[in-house]
């Protein structure tokens, strides 16, 4: 498992800014008290059950089911094609520390965030609370071959952290990547072999014991298939540096740098062959996409590209769990996800599954050590995900569980793929969703983001509400969305309320020419930047929009720089390549944020945020709202209260959309519409 760089973690929350806006973590809870809601709360459940992993013998599956006062771990018994008795964990936990010989206690209410089989027997449950890492809790089975519902017991780790390595040839031993805090790299990994038969204690965490005593502090490494340390990078100020093994056997092992990167390039070492001396890497170096490339340990050189999508970038390299082999690449192709894989016979599958299941969206999530169980799922726009697990000696596709059974009562619509060139000839991809009515109303819906982040054509909650009460959809993946390249991506900065809505009006433009839509009955709607660009959008092209509504969107860009949290040096530098340099272009800031600009809002406003948003602070809506109130500009406005940038909860959620279709039926006549079905 690779890890999650805390650099990049740091990032993203700022980039939060700009991100969608819906997040529910866990939607299970009572929503009683909402009763007008109820319609529409089912398209924003979370899924019942989640986090599918096969053990690493492929006779076993565990996955989670989330309730509202409790989470079920349950094991699914492959060779005796029964459950075990479910092993329920509480939400709610009184939590004593002892720290500096201190005895504290803390309130928890815990969210499982992964599940990794270390062995046969042993579960891994990484637990958050509060929004932050608690503690890994590991499940040990005794024997499951013996008899259903084996005995277990508990045991906890509070390192953060990560797995790095099952070392499925060591069957009670796993490689876990402890956090360490480094001026000069933000951060590094300490590595510890961990017995797992034995009790774990915090004396096994001692630096002493650590695999990488000598040599560099590396932020990612990877193991080879014997348990060994083949090579890593580390990433400071944009620049990744690679290390490779060099020496002939383990005592003679060390890790020397062998290559630095051009600044921002992206780089991940995802494979290798000490004996062929090479590293097998994801970049972007001197390349547009990022691609998977032949690193030469022994001439420092990148050699040929192994794999490169000519119009995406590869998000992932997938890796065989006992031989450790990259065995394929996955994408986001046309808005769906997409792996290919380099033998056939894997490859394959997906598309027979694809046919079996008639779904246009299906790919691996796991296997186990030999590849001869495998678990799929497949999803698309109306059709949310169906787990299936494949068994190569039957040669059989199972269907196993739906994740959303409650939508199966709804008609849900297919996402069509848009794809327009651009006035100044770049291709652009849209997605169109249409309710079965004739000549429907049209919502425009800009992403969050705006840079690095991309709307798909899988299943989303917030496109199907909508078009069940009849309005049809558009998404635009603007210049600045993730997955198109490193020219795509650029293109996208510092053009807030310019290029970025250049490339939506004219997918809007393309949209009312080749579709039948009502395109006298368009409203533009987004959340946190998708709300800024709605905003901004009927200040600078109100004949285009009936109206625009905004959950948690930006207001003010000279605003964003003020918060404590973004004024280091990394995270200032993100910000200012992003939306612009508040030193010298503080004019343009003034220009491009709908707050200076709000006497040209005409149309109808609905302003919606949560007062506990930490990303984009609610006085962003709150100056907004109070200056088109001042000024007697007509508009609606809502606040949830104990809400941040995103809902937790689906009763929240549901009465956002709620109050948001009202605003939309309000604004937008339904007089052309006819129903196509009965």
């Amino acid at each position: 498992m690779s890890s999650n760089n805390v650099l990049l973690i740091l990032l993203l929350s700022v980039l939060g800014v700009f991100a969608t806006f819906t997040n529910a973590e866990e939607s299970q809870a009572d929503t009683s008290a909402n009763t007008d809601n109820t319609s529409i709360e089912a398209f924003f459940k979370g899924a019942k059950y989640k986090l599918f992993s096969v053990n690493p013998s492929g006779t076993a599956i565990a996955y989670i089911e989330p309730k509202s006062d409790s989470y079920d771990l349950i094991i699914y018994d492959l060779v005796r094609g029964t459950t075990d008795d479910p092993i329920t964990f509480k939400r709610q936990q009184m939590h004593v520390q002892h720290k500096n010989k201190i005895m504290s206690w803390e309130q928890h209410f815990n969210f499982i965030k992964e599940l990794t089989w270390l062995s046969d027997n042993f579960i891994s449950l990484k637990q958050y609370s509060n929004r932050r890492f608690h503690r890994y809790v590991i499940v040990e089975f005794a024997d499951r071959s013996k008899a259903a519902n084996p005995p277990f017991r508990l045991s906890y780790i509070s390192q953060p952290g990560y797995w790095l390595d099952t070392l499925p040839n060591y069957p009670n031993k796993a490689i876990f990547a402890r956090y360490e805090s480094d001026d000069d790299y933000d951060y590094y990994v300490d590595l510890f072999s961990l017995d797992l038969s034995q009790e774990i204690t915090e004396g096994d965490f001692r630096r002493k014991y650590r695999l990488n005593k000598t040599g560099p502090d590396l932020q990612q490494w990877i193991f080879d298939d014997t348990g060994w340390r083949l090579g890593g990078s580390r990433t400071a100020n944009g620049i990744t540096e690679i290390f490779a093994r060099t020496g002939s056997k383990p005592r003679k092992y060390r890790y020397k740098e062998m290559w630095k990167s051009d600044k921002d390039d992206t780089v991940k070492v995802v494979g290798g062959n000490a004996d062929k001396n090479e590293l097998l890497v994801l970049t972007n170096h001197k390349s547009d996409k990022v691609n998977l490339r032949r690193f030469n340990t022994e001439t420092k050189q990148f050699e040929e590209v192994i794999f490169e999508h000519p119009f995406y970038d590869l998000t992932g390299a997938i890796k065989h769990p006992e031989t450790k082999d990259v065995i394929g690449v996955s994408f986001i192709e046309k808005g769906m996800a997409k792996q290919v894989y380099f033998n056939e016979d894997y490859g394959n599958l997906t598309a027979r599954l694809k046919e079996i299941s008639k779904i246009e969206g299906a790919y691996a999530i796991d296997m186990d050590a030999t590849g001869d169980n495998i678990l799929f799922v497949a999803d698309d726009s109306a059709n949310p995900e169906k787990l299936f697990v494949y068994n190569r000696q039957q040669d059989t596709f199972n269907h196993l569980i739906d994740l959303y059974p409650w939508l199966s009562e709804k008609h849900l619509s297919k996402t069509k793929l848009l794809k327009l060139n651009t006035d100044d000839g770049v291709t652009l991809e849209a997605f169109l969703t249409l309710p079965d009515v004739e000549n429907p109303p049209l919502v425009v819906i800009p992403h969050g983001g705006p840079i690095g982040v991309s709307d798909s054509r899988h299943y989303s909650g917030n496109i199907q509400v909508l078009v069940d009460a009849g309005f049809a959809t558009l998404q635009v993946n603007y210049r600045g969305s993730a997955g198109y390249g490193k020219s795509f991506k650029q293109q996208g900065m510092q053009q807030w309320g310019r290029l970025i809505e250049d490339d939506i009006e004219q997918a809007l433009s393309y949209t009312k020419a080749h579709y039948d839509i009502d395109d006298d009955n368009v409203c533009i709607v987004g959340g946190s930047y998708g709300g800024y660009s709605a905003l901004y959008s009927v200040i600078r092209s109100p004949e285009l929009y009936k109206c625009a509504a905004s959950f948690a969107g930006v207001t003010d860009l000279a605003l964003q720089f003020q918060r404590s949290d973004v004024q280091g040096d990394d995270i200032m530098r993100l910000l200012t390549d992003i939306i612009g340099d508040p030193k010298t272009q503080q004019a343009q800031l003034f220009e491009y944020s709908p707050l200076y600009q709000f006497r040209s809002i005409t149309k109808p406003v609905f302003l919606a945020h949560g007062t506990d948003d930490n990303v984009v602070d609610i006085e962003h809506s709150y100056r907004l709202h109070f200056a088109l109130k001042d000024n007697d500009i007509d508009h609606e406005w809502m606040v949830f209260d104990d809400v941040g940038h995103g809902f937790r909860y689906v009763d929240d959620e549901a009465k956002y959309y709620n109050a948001l279709i009202r605003f939309l039926k309000t604004h937008l006549t339904e007089n052309n519409t006819v129903a196509k079905r009965q």
